[in-house]
């Protein structure tokens, strides 16, 4: 508690010398004057007082006949006076604190959870568009129109919760997964026609009347499944037709043709040994390496203004592979800021021409096909029969030859409406 008061209202370390120092405690003692961290040392003593007592010295002093002098003054009124000469140290405080308030009025940081469907960046995005983004001013983002915005551009979100804690925006999140189902089209008439000309593998029809069995070969346009089905009176004549959303399973055999083609010469690098890694910072576009004052992306644009191509340049680029590693700055969880730092390293090589042999021409070649294979497979097409043949002639290999390939190749197409009137059929498009 005393070295608090101390603080507040200062302190004075003084050296008292003299004959008679015992007199001069007493007498300290009996005009009610606090002494603290009082040392001894070669028959000098110090201690510590309060400045209003310090004045009140004068007349024990002679009594006593002792000798003051002052070694150290302490606490805040003595640092005010000290710093009434340093009027810029003030200043800085002053704009510091009113800084730091400034500071605190605006939204720095917008973080979002409970998002799994909608990434972040994307509400991040929407957000931006109605005005609210890092830097926007507290007292305009309305935490409830904000949830309500979401929820109105986020039909999958059930519940939004916003809320201001400091200068960061909350936004809890939760999600309706039934929102991300996609929507049945409605059933309008349409028939499943052939994309392709093929045989007829396989056929389960859902609705409508199919027009094919399996065996049976189409031709691109070819109506293989029908959604007009014909109303039959007792008599066997049609007086009108229904009309249906045709579904169908439909697999067809089709034809493919394949082609690939690379030439038996090529090169060949031979990597030695990797470069040391460059420091590298990088503002917005431009870029910084270790030991060069001037982005290199400003070389490149002054090069290519001035028409002045550097070819020693060219050919040490395509003597190296070069490795940018690079992390962004960011100042929040979501503000990122246009710096990056990392470092670039290169991996000189020597490039030799060298020519396939047959061997290893053709392991290439069905290497090319086994990857067109393996695409085919991705997409849920199945090869039957394959008639692919590899020739080599004296500069390139070349693989072609046809596929049989078993794939889904229908598509829907609206029904024509017939009108049965009297006796007559007419038909009309169907206005879509």
């Amino acid at each position: 508690m005393q070295r608090g008061k101390a603080f507040w209202k200062g302190s004075v370390r003084i050296r008292v010398t003299g004959r008679e120092p015992e007199r001069f405690f007493n007498l300290c003692g009996h005009h009610n004057i606090t002494l603290w961290d009082v040392t001894e040392h070669k028959g000098c003593f110090e201690m510590s007082l309060l400045p209003e007592d310090f004045f009140r010295l004068l007349p024990i002093r002679r009594k006593s006949g002792v000798r003051i002098r002052i070694q150290k003054k302490q606490g805040l009124p003595f640092f005010y006076r000290r710093s009434l000469k340093r009027k810029a140290f003030f200043i800085g405080i002053f704009l510091c604190l009113a800084g730091l308030y400034t500071l605190s009025q605006f939204i720095w940081n917008i973080h979002v959870e409970g998002n799994y469907a909608n990434s972040t960046q994307t509400i991040l995005n929407s957000l931006d568009a109605a005005g609210i983004h890092h830097g926007s001013w507290k007292k305009r983002v309305d935490c409830s129109q904000t949830a309500s915005y979401l929820r109105e551009q986020f039909p999958n979100l059930t519940w939004v919760s916003a809320k201001i804690e400091g200068t960061q925006l909350v936004l809890a999140v939760k999600e309706n997964v039934d929102g991300y189902v996609i929507e049945e089209k409605a059933d309008d008439p349409q028939n499943l026609v052939a994309k392709k000309e093929g045989t007829v593998v396989r056929i389960i029809t859902r609705n409508g009347i199919p027009q094919v069995l399996p065996g049976d070969t189409c031709q691109a346009g070819d109506i293989l499944v029908k959604g007009e089905i014909p109303l039959v009176n007792d008599s066997g004549e049609t007086y009108d037709y229904s009309y249906v959303h045709a579904d169908a399973d439909i697999d067809l055999e089709t034809t493919w043709y394949y082609y690939d083609t690379f030439p038996l010469s090529h090169t060949v690098r031979t990597y030695q040994k990797a470069e040391k890694k460059t420091p590298v910072f990088q503002i917005s576009a431009y870029r910084f390496f270790l030991g060069n004052l001037l982005p290199e992306n400003f070389v490149e644009s002054l090069r290519s203004m001035t028409g002045t191509a550097d070819q020693k340049t060219e050919k040490r680029e395509n003597g190296a592979d070069e490795e940018v590693s690079l992390q962004q700055l960011y100042l929040t969880e979501n503000f990122a800021l246009p710096f990056y730092f990392g470092y670039r390293q290169k991996f000189p090589f020597e490039v030799q021409k060298e020519t396939y042999s047959e061997h290893e021409a053709k392991e290439k070649a069905s290497q090319n096909y086994q990857k067109f294979h393996r695409n085919l497979s991705e997409k849920g097409l199945q090869i039957s029969e394959n008639h692919v043949t590899i020739e080599l002639n004296d500069t390139s290999c070349i693989t072609k030859g046809t596929l049989r390939v078993i794939e889904r190749a229908v598509e829907a197409q609206p029904c024509k409406i017939q009108k049965v009137s009297d006796g007559k059929e007419s038909m009309v498009d169907e206005q879509q």
